[in-house]
């Protein structure tokens, strides 16, 4: 609020597909949400609030909606984190689900090139997703990126039951991305 009525002209904000809530399929900016997390629940209010401000004030708006971000740092929470720090610590299992739930993933540099893109333009606003575009079994890609990052560890599949408010299947519409991205090359022809 006070940097729309400061006058800037354009704001950019870090969203997340747990605003979606639960959701089987792929996903676009017309894909209602109904968060079920509390976190989920205050990226869509703070979403929809920065929203009617930016409409109320013709301020440009872009809402980058990522998805399930991969990379190997031990730091934070996903299971990327985990496994690297279990890995760090040189444990030889790690306790996981089935592994059958599918999810956008995406790499934590092609993550980044894609930001880049949204932030660099203003030509596509409003959601838009960062994403691979493609679901992937949750096992598949946790196994590549123990293979990749040379890591000795094992999954133990079946430690955990699947989570009832996780998506069994859930992607990111990937259209507006490869848009801007087309827009950012002809840009810098």
């Amino acid at each position: 609020k006070r940097m729309i009525d400061g006058g800037i002209k354009k704001i950019t904000v870090m969203g997340s597909v747990h605003e979606v809530g639960f959701y089987e399929g792929s996903v676009d900016d017309t894909t209602p949400t109904n968060p079920q997390s509390l976190y989920g629940i205050s990226k869509n209010s703070l979403r929809q609030t920065i929203e009617i401000k930016c409409k109320e004030n013709d301020v440009e708006f872009q809402w980058i909606r990522g998805y399930y971000i991969v990379g190997n740092t031990s730091y934070g929470c996903s299971v990327f984190s985990k496994i690297t720090e279990a890995e760090n610590e040189h444990k030889t299992e790690f306790p996981f689900t089935t592994g059958m739930n599918q999810f956008d993933f995406i790499d934590y540099d092609e993550f980044c090139h894609q930001v880049s893109a949204v932030v660099r333009q203003n030509k596509i606003n409003g959601i838009i997703n960062c994403c691979s575009g493609r679901p992937e079994r949750i096992g598949d890609r946790v196994e590549r990126f123990i293979k990749d990052n040379g890591y000795l560890i094992k999954l133990k599949y079946g430690a955990f039951p699947e989570r009832s408010y996780d998506s069994k299947a859930i992607w990111g519409n990937s259209k507006k991305i490869e848009a801007i991205i087309e827009v950012i090359r002809r840009e810098n022809v």
